[in-house]
């Protein structure tokens, strides 16, 4: 369920996905590249990220993706990478292409 208007720069939505064996809903925060970098230090050329944290039984994902805007093809790519990804683990993983926007 997408519980932001689209096109965003950051966008919230709740999904369910397998995390270590079990279903879980996911907390999820979609964001670009350059919003993330506005409100968190960054190398010069970040990474795309994967971000997860579990605190109370409570699944929460933060994912930032160097795209201009984040639209609804966008948030379906990002769930069904989410649900395909096998070695999903608590912390932050970067993968991709590093930023040209900044």
């Amino acid at each position: 369920m997408i519980e932001s208007t689209l096109p965003a720069s950051r966008v919230y939505v709740k999904f369910t996905g397998n995390f270590h064996g079990q279903e879980v809903v996911w907390n999820a925060c979609v964001q670009t590249i350059d919003d993330y970098s506005q409100y968190n230090e960054t190398a010069s050329d970040p990474m795309q990220f994967i971000e997860i944290d579990v605190e109370d039984g409570v699944y929460f994902l933060q994912v930032g993706l160097n795209v201009a805007l984040i639209d609804k093809p966008t948030v379906e790519r990002t769930i069904l990478m989410i649900r395909n990804y096998k070695r999903l683990h608590q912390g932050r993983h970067e993968y991709g292409a590093r930023s040209k926007t900044l």
